[in-house]
Parts: C-alpha cells; sequence; structure tokens
C-alpha cells in the first residue's frame, strides 16, 4: 500500500515538474519571441492636397472623362430654358427624355431650334461630336450610346458655366467599349432603393454603361427559399429589380444579374437544409488558420440543382444578355468530398466540368455567363475548354497585379475577357489612394493593350462594410476617366472634379481631401494587401502581441498560397512582409484628426452634405479606435497601469461612438438586414477593452498573475500556429 502511495507521489511530482519545465520553457519562448517597440520618430509635418500639383490649369469648366480632342472658340451661346431640337423621327422620343432627365429641360416644339442632332456612322463607336457655337449646339453620333453620352457631356458644361456655354468643337470616342461598375451588396450591406437609384445617376454622368450588384448568400430575395430569408434578411426583391433595370435602361446602362454560384456559399451551406452539399462538411481551414465551409460538392448533382433553381429565381428579373456566375474562390474545391477524384483528373477539370454544366444551362436561357479567371489563371491548363461564349473576369486589387502577363495569356489563346481592378475601399475605412490609381491604371492599361473588351470595377465590402458610400466617389471617377480616356491619366483633373462635379464644394477642399484620406496608410508598418494595417487590429482584437505576430505571419504564408507564388507577386509582397517599419500611431491619428477638421470648411451644395461629413467623421473615429487599439497592444507591456487605463478609457469612448454613429449612418443609405453583423466587430472590441480595464484597475498581484498567464497562453498559441 505504501508503495502504491509512493509511485502516486512520484507521478505527481513528475507532472508538476513537467507543467514547471512546460510554463518555464513557454515562459522563455515568449521573451525571445516579444520584441520591444523601436522608438517613434518625431512629430512629422504633413501636406495636404499633393493630388492636384501635378492637375493642369483651372479653366471654366472640366470635364471627366476627359473627351479626346477640346478646341475653343471666341463664341458663346445661351442655352435657353426650353429647347427645340431638330433629329429623325425615330429618335425624337428619345431624345426629348434625355434632354429633360440629363439637362433638366423643358422641350418645346416652338421657336428657334437650339438643338441638332446628325448620325454619322464614320465616328466611333459610343462616341460623338458637339459643336456650340452663337447659333446653337450641333451633335454628331454613330449610335443611340453616343447621343446620350454628348448630352452627359453637355450637362456637365451646363452645370459649371449656368447656362452660358462657351463655344468649342470635341470629338470624343472611348477606348474600352464596356465601363463596368460592381457593388458588393452582399457583406451585410444593402442599399436602400433611393440609394441605388442615386447611384446610378452617378455612374451615369461618369459614363459608365454596365452595372453589377454583387450577389452571394441571402441580399436577393429567392422566391423558392422564402423561408432561409425572410425572417433575418432585408433583401432586393424581384420586383425592385425590375424597377432598376428600366432606370438604368433609360440612362443607357446595362444592369447584369450576378450571383455567385459555387465558392462563397457559406450562408447557403450553413442551413441545415443545404449543409451536406458542403466539399468540406466539417470545414476547412483556410490559410491554416480561418474556418470555412464555403465551396459546394461539384460530383453532387443536387449542387447543381440548387444553383439552377436559384438562377431561375433570379434572371427574369433582368433585361441584359448576361449573366455573372462568379465561380471564384472555391476555396475547399477537390479537399475533402472529391479529393480522391481531384488526384486522377485535377482540381482544373473538377471546376471546369462544373462550368460547363453550369454554361451550357445559362445558354439556354439565352444569356452569356461571365465568370472570375482566377482559377483558370492558376490552372491554364484548362482554357482551351473554356467555351467560346463565356466572359472571363480577370481580377486584382494590388498595384503590382500582374495584369500584364494574365491579359496577354488571355489575348492569345483568344478568350473573351475583361479586367477587373478594385476601388481599394474595403477594410481601409477611407481608401488606399495610391494602391487605386495604379491598380486602375495597370488593369485598364493591359486591359486597352491585349484587346479587353471592357473594365469591371469593383467594390467590395469585406469585414462589415466600414467603408460610406462617399469614400468610392474618386475611384469611380478614375476608373471612369481611364476606361474611357487612358491617355488623360496624367493631367487628369481629379480633385477638381470631385470638387466641381461630385462634392459641389463650392470652397474647393472635398476633393483633395478624400483623396488625401485615402493616404493615412503612409505611416504603417509597411503598405499592406486588401486593407491597412489599422484596419487589421479589427480584425485580430485586443491580443497578446506575441499571438499576433504568430497568426500574421502565418496568414502571410496562407497568402502565398493563394495567389500561387507567382513571382510579380510573391517578391514585393515578401520583400514589403521581411521589412517593416514602426507603426507610427501618433502619425495616423493626427492625420486624420487634421483631415476631419478640414471638413468644417467645406461647403458642398448636396442635399446630403451634411450626411457626408458625419460619415467621414465616423470614419476618422474608425480610424483612431484601430490606431489605439494597434498602440495598446505594441506598448501595453511598455506602459504602466495607469497609462494603459488612459488608452483604454480613450478606446472605450471611441468605440460607444462609433457603434452609435455607424447603426445612424448605415440606416440613412442602407436597409438594416446586416447591420448587426458589421457591428459585431465593434461590439467585440468594445467587450474586450472592458476586459482589459478590469484589468488594468485591479490591485498590482492580480494583476502580475493575470498577465503572466496572458504570457504563457500567448506563447502557448504562437507555439500551436507555427505547427499548424
Amino acid at each position: 500500500m505504501k508503495s502504491t502511495v509512493k509511485i502516486f507521489k512520484y507521478i505527481g511530482l513528475g507532472i508538476m515538474i513537467l507543467l514547471f519545465l512546460i510554463i518555464s520553457g513557454l515562459i522563455v519562448y515568449y521573451h525571445l519571441k516579444y520584441q520591444s517597440p523601436p522608438p517613434l520618430s518625431e512629430q512629422v509635418e504633413f501636406e495636404f492636397g499633393s493630388s492636384s500639383a501635378s492637375e493642369p490649369a483651372d479653366p471654366n469648366f472640366v470635364l471627366v472623362p476627359v473627351p479626346r480632342s477640346i478646341e475653343l472658340t471666341r463664341e458663346t451661346y445661351t442655352l435657353p430654358s426650353s429647347v427645340r431640337f431638330s433629329s429623325v423621327p425615330e429618335k425624337r422620343e428619345m431624345i426629348g427624355r434625355v434632354i429633360e432627365q440629363q439637362l433638366n429641360l423643358q422641350v418645346t416644339t416652338t421657336g428657334p431650334v437650339s438643338v441638332r442632332f446628325t448620325s454619322d456612322n464614320n465616328i466611333p463607336r459610343q462616341g460623338y461630336n458637339i459643336n456650340i457655337s452663337q447659333e446653337g449646339i450641333h451633335i454628331d453620333y454613330p449610335d443611340d450610346e453616343g447621343l446620350f453620352h454628348a448630352l452627359v457631356t453637355i450637362s456637365q458644361i451646363i452645370a459649371q458655366t449656368d447656362g452660358q456655354l462657351p463655344g468649342m468643337n470635341i470629338t470624343d470616342w472611348p477606348d474600352l467599349e464596356v465601363r463596368g461598375a460592381m457593388l458588393d451588396i452582399s457583406r451585410d450591406k444593402v442599399p436602400s432603393m433611393e440609394t441605388l437609384y442615386g447611384i446610378v445617376d452617378f455612374l451615369t454622368m461618369m459614363k459608365y454603361n454596365h452595372l453589377q450588384l454583387y450577389v452571394e448568400g441571402f441580399s436577393f430575395a429567392y422566391p423558392s427559399f422564402r423561408e432561409l430569408w425572410e425572417a433575418t434578411e432585408t433583401p432586393v426583391t424581384g420586383e425592385e429589380i425590375r424597377q432598376l433595370d428600366q432606370y438604368c435602361a433609360d440612362r443607357f446602362i446595362d444592369l447584369v444579374p450576378n450571383q455567385n454560384s459555387l465558392g462563397h456559399m457559406n450562408a447557403w451551406l450553413a442551413t441545415e437544409q443545404f449543409g451536406d452539399l458542403a466539399e468540406c462538411p466539417d470545414g476547412y481551414k483556410l490559410m491554416g488558420l480561418i474556418e470555412f465551409k464555403s465551396t459546394l460538392d461539384v460530383s453532387d448533382p443536387r449542387s447543381m440543382e440548387l444553383v439552377k433553381q436559384m438562377t431561375d429565381d433570379i434572371l427574369p428579373n433582368f433585361s441584359s444578355g448576361y449573366f455573372n456566375a462568379n465561380l471564384d474562390e472555391p476555396f475547399e474545391l477537390g479537399k475533402c468530398k472529391n479529393r480522391e477524384l481531384a488526384g486522377e483528373v485535377g482540381v482544373g477539370q473538377l471546376y471546369i466540368d462544373f462550368v460547363t454544366e453550369l454554361n451550357n444551362y445559362i445558354s439556354s436561357k439565352g444569356r452569356k455567363m461571365m465568370m472570375w479567371g482566377d482559377i483558370v489563371s492558376k490552372h491554364p491548363e484548362i482554357m482551351p475548354q473554356i467555351p467560346d461564349d463565356v466572359v472571363l473576369l480577370e481580377w486584382g486589387y494590388e498595384h503590382m497585379h500582374p495584369y500584364e502577363t494574365n491579359c496577354r495569356q488571355y489575348d492569345e489563346a483568344g478568350l473573351n475577357y475583361m479586367v477587373c481592378p478594385g476601388t481599394s475601399s474595403w477594410t481601409t475605412i477611407t481608401g488606399r489612394t495610391e494602391n487605386m490609381k495604379g491598380n486602375i491604371a495597370n488593369a485598364v492599361g493591359n486591359g486597352i493593350k491585349y484587346n479587353a473588351k471592357g473594365m469591371l470595377l469593383t467594390d467590395w465590402g469585406d469585414m462589415g462594410h466600414w467603408q460610406y458610400w462617399p469614400v468610392s466617389y474618386a475611384p469611380f471617377v478614375y476608373g471612369a476617366a481611364l476606361s474611357w480616356n487612358y491617355e488623360s491619366r496624367d493631367d487628369l483633373p481629379l480633385a477638381t472634379f470631385l470638387n466641381r462635379m461630385v462634392f459641389r464644394d463650392s470652397e474647393g477642399i472635398m476633393g483633395d481631401l478624400v483623396l488625401d484620406m485615402g493616404r493615412y496608410n503612409q505611416f504603417e508598418e509597411f503598405l499592406m494587401v486588401n486593407m491597412t494595417t489599422t484596419n487589421m487590429a479589427y480584425m485580430f482584437g485586443i491580443r497578446d502581441k506575441v499571438m499576433i505576430d504568430a497568426i500574421f505571419k502565418k496568414l502571410q504564408e496562407g497568402l502565398f498560397d493563394l495567389v500561387g507564388y507567382n513571382d510579380e507577386l510573391t517578391k514585393p509582397l515578401k520583400e514589403m512582409f521581411d521589412n517593416p517599419g514602426p507603426y507610427d500611431y501618433r502619425s495616423v491619428i493626427d492625420y486624420t484628426a487634421t483631415l476631419g477638421n478640414m471638413l468644417t470648411e467645406t461647403n458642398m451644395k448636396r442635399p446630403d452634405a451634411s450626411l457626408i461629413i458625419d460619415e467621414y467623421l465616423n470614419a476618422v473615429r474608425m480610424i483612431h479606435l484601430g490606431a489605439r487599439t494597434k498602440e495598446y497592444i505594441i506598448y501595453k507591456r511598455e506602459r504602466s497601469a495607469a497609462e494603459n487605463i488612459e488608452t483604454l478609457e480613450q478606446m472605450h469612448e471611441l468605440c460607444t461612438t462609433v457603434i452609435e454613429e455607424h447603426q445612424r449612418l448605415w440606416l440613412a443609405r442602407n436597409r438594416e438586414g446586416g447591420l448587426e453583423r458589421s457591428l459585431a466587430s465593434f461590439r467585440d472590441l468594445n467587450s474586450q477593452i472592458e476586459s482589459q480595464m478590469d484589468l488594468m484597475t485591479g490591485n498590482g498581484v492580480s494583476r502580475f498573475l493575470r498577465m503572466t498567464g496572458e504570457k504563457i497562453a500567448a506563447a502557448a498559441a504562437a507555439v500551436y500556429i507555427g505547427l499548424q
């Protein structure tokens, strides 16, 4: 009996020694991994408004897209409030409607002729010639779109000259046939119809002729699946789509149906009804960290049946001849149920077989299918099998994306394709201005060079869709300008046009201000891809720095896996990640605070001027909260409890205000469904702040024990993450 007791004592002692060694080892590991933050540089002096430094001298009016040729004369023409026009009889109804709609003028059948329209087939498609003299306006056009674009140009001139039109001759046509915009209405934020109509009006002014509303999950009210969305979502209905479709058609914009049909099926696969259709029913760890269940099992015929029924629900509401089935990022494809089959035929073949079957169905409905090109780029062996009528959408959202390589490859293969850059607005709060401009220029320039059908400028809403709509104005103006006239990029009066025609700021401040707002990432560790590192603070929350460093390193490795180790992307990314600078939270805060204060100096002549100011003010608060969160994580162990409490109190006040304002501002432009999901990260952060305040206000012994426990947990998590 005594010997048995001794054995258990020794076992217990051994376990205690082992635990002691493990804990000691983790603490040693923690201190080896923990790096004290470098001292910040002295306060820097900020330069603002640099975007307009290279703009041409400010004339009486600016036009964007910039026409190919403008020749001013010394004549002027005073436009009457009621205009009489001459045209061929079959165009009169359409022209009258557009004059009233775009020029806000009445049409009359009496008095002298103010505007003359003449068809001219020698002008390139969608182009026009405008002559304004003291006798009136003469427009030559090759097609209805060209006629419409001419009147849009005149509407810009009228808005800036109070009806006293300077004499001029304009010759113009677009570089790209299709100039499209894609709005994400599925990452929580579904715009109200009033907002959507306003967006269409803005796109019309910028001569866009293609619009998609990105649908995944239940942002469209599928009538066949009402029980899945009716209690929780506020989707766009079929009737609303039909109304918007007509509104777009009247403005020569093709409203193209959009629906993800293979990957990004998270919401569907989360339901009891369709959960067993997942390729990986038990989930899949993307990049070794993020739990995913998003891709359909392509071998199960019920997957195609589901997609066909979804398609049957959404298609009849659109008049477009196209349908974007998306089919991008099927992360789990061939990883679980179809692992063996993928080993036999290849993941690319699994993908193209599904694509071909769906395309046959879409074709039977009289539509041409569009799809993203990411899987095709990774599996070029399937290019010969892509159906001739499919339009590939080559997407890439960084300035160094290999557009030239991929566009050349598509062109040489004889494929129909469009280039798809991004607005760089999502997961940034106020944008990434320089990346946006470089990304769009890279995409459009190579699209023109290698015979792309057009451009589709994408505006996503990842991680709660926190960027407010006005943040995307500048990117959409820039995309419109370059896709119409690429050569205008070097002398584009972007800030001036934003002031004059978009924000209507008589003080001339807002254009530069919004572009500068997208430059706060210059004070971060590096120019992070697809987001800012300030925004990443919300992704990680308040965790120990050692743990965050381990997570970020794992994400970097996973990112390289996702992009396929393409040297054009991975080399600059690796160099950037391997050589970070300090996170200058003080400059991030001071820079954006200075810009926020300048909002009061603007004088925007828009009905939503005060709303725009409030949106940008709350965006500044979001940036400050993210910066304060990173500050706390970086300096927590370097500072006293009192200093940490001061930072936490500021964070708590900011977070509370951000939540209240985000709710109010969201409902001003959008439907309620998705709002609580968008607020979740803010609410979680607020709870973490309160927990940390409780830690810092406790007695010294409990604080020491808890912070030591945090070290041990962080080290253990870092080791575990590194082994995954």
